[in-house]
């Protein structure tokens, strides 16, 4: 009889503290969600409303629908369900659906591993716990706030869709599923963030199970258009997109990424209570007792500290552009059957290689957007060694903090360099290969290369926001959101909604001739920006 209410206080014990930390995890995490919230469904509305002018006529619709056939735009995009009466609404769901999942699904992985191993390889997690905080309350609070996060914008895109008046039941069937997949990617991130002991390594696994299901995702809706193949259903974006949004609703694929969810978290608590703080279940390769002479330096230890994670994001972009230069030779032969649809690419193709250039180019941006994405991660990472106290103790010896500071930059820089070129260089042997033209091999390169500026210029904004205002680094993140939608949704949005993002400004290579003065215009600005992030980076204390 004693030991039951043992057995419950115990068992409360391990979720004591968890309403006091939510509050805290809401309100430090406001300005970032609300970012969110604000770019996700504005650029989705206005998508949409562009698509409705764009498309009125039952001809125009009947082009598109005939474009989005194409094994390509069906690897980018997904199936082609109410092709046959293509609808706005199918439109939207067929091709924005997996667009806007994914970055819901990147929001949810940021916001989990900050919330689980961000706080706890700073420190702050082990200070909170010597407080009356339960062992499960941490990731309890993280189940609560990317719920709410993701459940809060889905239900905004719902109302957005509405107001735009597109019909009920595929607003809730496409606000529904891209929430619940960013849900589900939040519960793989809350295991990632128990298995290894830094918040990098947790982000790195997250994201590669992010972009793991897309190239599922893809390569099973080619198998099978009309209805997803296995690949398909093995792809959290697949069960979202198998609602058949504004065609004929399916409400039964959402149980899956519900399951998927709770057995997430469910392992995630698991997890936690058989490890350490501080620590992760898999065991860290123990390291030399000294470091070889390519190991000495700044610059060879930054390099090996984000080796890990620039490999991924160098996997992850040359893939995608290899799969978009396979695929050339389909688009070439499928304009070449529908004339018509060379129009729908930008820049006013003339004929079946032209819109492949066209093509080209414009997915050549996506694989721009992978290269910043590892740019400021690693600019996020210069935060986390400052954070740490790792920096402090570098900076006590004879180390200058412009040297600091420039040296990683630079490594990030040239890192981030190397995956543009690399994706490029993917993209151009498969196209070479597929289309017989070995001259695209130097011209994608080429192309991928006058991208540089761009990724060089969201470093230096990094670098800027890193000097100035450091506790808003984050927010990088948020803007390098609305660079790569307001790219991958070209001709969808309304005319000037990019004109804040560097992209806009570069010529689209090879569809377009090269323009040198964007090209030096944003190296340019890239170095000042730069500048002057390093001179108030000086002039603060750390870790403000």
């Amino acid at each position: 009889m004693s030991a039951l209410p043992v057995l419950r206080r115990t068992a409360g014990d391990r979720w004591c503290g968890t309403a006091p930390l939510l509050r805290a995890a809401l309100r430090v995490e406001r300005v970032r969600l609300l970012v969110w919230a604000v770019a996700v469904v504005g650029l989705t509305a206005m998508s949409v409303r562009s698509e409705q002018e764009a498309f009125a006529s039952t001809e125009a619709r009947a082009a598109r629908a005939e474009l989005m056939r194409s094994p390509a735009a069906t690897a980018l995009a997904g199936p082609g369900y109410g092709l046959d009466d293509y609808t706005v609404g199918a439109m939207v769901a067929n091709e924005l659906s997996a667009w806007v999942a994914l970055a819901l699904a990147v929001m949810s992985v940021l916001l989990v591993v900050r919330q689980l191993r961000g706080a706890e390889e700073s420190g702050l997690l082990e200070l909170v716990r010597s407080a009356p905080v339960g062992r499960h309350a941490p990731v309890l609070v993280a189940v609560a706030v990317v719920t709410a996060a993701d459940l809060g914008i889905g239900a905004a895109l719902v109302l957005a869709l509405i107001v735009v008046g597109l019909p009920v039941a595929g607003a809730v069937a496409f606000g529904a599923g891209c929430a619940l997949v960013a849900l589900t990617f939040g519960g793989v991130a809350a295991v990632a963030a128990q298995l290894v002991a830094h918040a990098r390594s947790a982000s790195m696994l997250a994201l590669a199970a992010i972009g793991l299901g897309m190239v599922l995702r893809g390569a099973g809706d080619v198998a099978a258009p009309e209805s997803g193949s296995l690949l398909s259903w093995l792809s959290p974006f697949g069960w979202a997109q198998a609602t058949r949004a504004w065609v004929d609703e399916r409400w039964w694929p959402l149980a899956l990424p519900v399951l998927a969810t709770v057995v997430c978290w469910l392992l995630a608590v698991a997890l936690a209570g058989r490890r350490d703080v501080g620590t992760g279940l898999l065991p860290e390769r123990a390291g030399r007792t000294s470091a070889s002479v390519r190991l000495t330096g700044l610059a060879a230890l930054t390099a090996r500290r984000q080796a890990g994670a620039f490999a991924g994001w160098t996997v992850g972009a040359a893939t995608l552009c290899a799969l978009v230069g396979v695929l050339a030779r389909q688009v070439v032969d499928f304009i070449d059957q529908e004339p018509a649809l060379a129009a729908l690419f930008p820049s006013g193709s003339d004929g079946p290689a032209a819109a492949a250039d066209a093509a080209l180019a414009r997915y050549l941006l996506v694989g721009a957007c992978l290269a910043a994405s590892a740019g400021v991660m690693g600019v996020v990472a210069v935060r986390a060694e400052e954070k740490s106290g790792r920096a402090a103790q570098v900076l006590a010896g004879p180390t200058a903090r412009t040297r600091w500071l420039l040296t990683q930059v630079g490594v990030v820089a040239g890192a981030a360099t190397l995956v543009l070129a690399l994706g490029g260089l993917a993209m151009g042997l498969t196209a070479a290969a597929s289309l017989d033209d070995a001259g695209l091999v130097g011209r994608l390169l080429a192309a991928a290369l006058a991208q540089a500026p761009v990724v060089w210029f969201l470093i230096g904004l990094g670098v800027l926001l890193l000097g100035a205002v450091p506790r808003r680094t984050g927010m990088l993140w948020a803007y390098l959101g609305y660079v790569a939608l307001t790219a991958m949704l070209a001709g969808l949005l309304p005319e000037g909604t990019d004109r804040l993002s560097p992209l806009r400004y570069t010529a689209a290579l090879p569809a377009e001739p090269m323009d040198w003065w964007p090209v030096l215009l944003l190296a340019a600005a890239a170095a000042a920006l730069t500048t002057v992030g390093t001179v108030a980076f000086r002039r603060r204390d750390l870790t403000d």
